[in-house]
């Protein structure tokens, strides 16, 4: 009898324990005793750490890095909190432009876009001209630069995609050296170009910030920095629709058929534009690139590369230094 009532005992403590640890989540801390400059972040998506520390990171200066350990963001229990006063220390010219509309001691989702649709240019020091961009990184269609041509699901536009060929070395020598993922070094640049009808429409750029997220920029047809894409079928804006497919693990065409020929979508041809040498079945299996999306890339540079490699090497011209690479890969 003694030991029965011992064991409703702790059952009773563990569900009152359960209880109120139930009572408390629902209820959130008391922010009762928060500083006045905290302000809550109403966060609507799944991932909302991760979200905040991609688009918060960028306001951290001189460069973007984690605005946890820099103290503009607090996370208690799950609640996220923006201190507006290390705000203003970072960003003094651009805090003022978050605005809690309602007056209701949040910022809530809606106006946490419009604030970085706003100002996330401003705060990334992106270059006003697409022209100065390309300078600042050296970009010219050239041999140090792997192109990539191909009519994907976000644009009816043709897309011509350039980035480094050393970029995309270094990022096979650290898969090859860790853990088998593809991770470009910070600064890596991608300018991706969209054409209709032979015409120059519009340039997306993608570089990567010092805290391991991306920027992600649009420069429009007469080369101003813009907000967002203007290409059929839906215009975009930049960040703030651009982080949502890339944080993802939709897969899209015409990397999910790759390397067989995707069919066409809705809005025309989804297709990678390369020689069928380069469709390497091994290779693609062996990086699975566009599902694992390692880096938040979507896209095969990685696999592309190295086929082409392989290519080479079937025909007898690789350089020995790439010869090492696929060596190294085990490829």
């Amino acid at each position: 009898m003694k030991s029965r009532l011992k064991m409703f005992s702790y059952r009773e403590f563990a569900l009152g324990m359960a209880l109120s640890m139930l009572l408390f989540a629902c209820a959130g801390p008391d922010e009762s005793g928060l500083p006045d400059s905290f302000i809550r972040l109403s966060v609507d998506q799944s991932e909302p750490r991760r979200f905040l520390q991609y688009y918060f990171g960028g306001y951290v200066a001189p460069q973007a890095a984690d605005p946890f350990e820099a103290g503009l963001l607090h996370d208690f229990s799950g609640r996220f909190y923006l201190d507006l006063d290390v705000f203003a220390q970072h960003r003094p010219s651009i805090s003022e432009q978050l605005r809690d509309a309602d007056g209701n001691r949040r910022i809530e989702w809606e106006e946490l876009e419009a604030f970085i649709d706003r100002s996330y240019n401003q705060a990334r020091g992106a270059p006003l001209s697409l022209d100065a961009f390309a300078d600042s990184a050296g970009f010219a269609p050239d041999s140090a630069w792997m192109q990539v041509a191909l009519h994907g699901v976000m644009t009816t536009a043709q897309r011509r995609i350039y980035v480094r060929e050393e970029a995309v070395r270094t990022a096979l020598r650290s898969a090859a050296e860790g853990d088998g993922r593809i991770l470009y070094p910070g600064g890596t640049i991608f300018f991706g170009e969209h054409y209709l009808d032979d015409a120059l429409v519009e340039t997306t750029v993608m570089r990567k910030r010092a805290d391991g997220f991306w920027d992600f920029f649009v420069y429009g047809e007469d080369g101003a920095l813009a907000r967002g894409t203007s290409t059929p079928p839906r215009a975009l804006k930049s960040p703030v629709q651009c982080v949502g497919c890339h944080f993802g693990n939709k897969v899209f065409e015409p990397g999910k058929s790759f390397p067989a020929m995707a069919p066409p979508g809705p809005h025309g041809p989804r297709q990678v534009y390369v020689p069928d040498e380069f469709r390497d079945a091994e290779v693609v299996l062996r990086f699975d690139e566009h599902r694992r999306r390692a880096d938040t890339v979507l896209g095969l540079y990685g696999t592309l590369f190295v086929s082409k490699l392989r290519a080479r090497q079937r025909a007898g011209t690789l350089d020995p230094a790439d010869a090492a690479l696929l060596e190294a890969l085990n490829l």
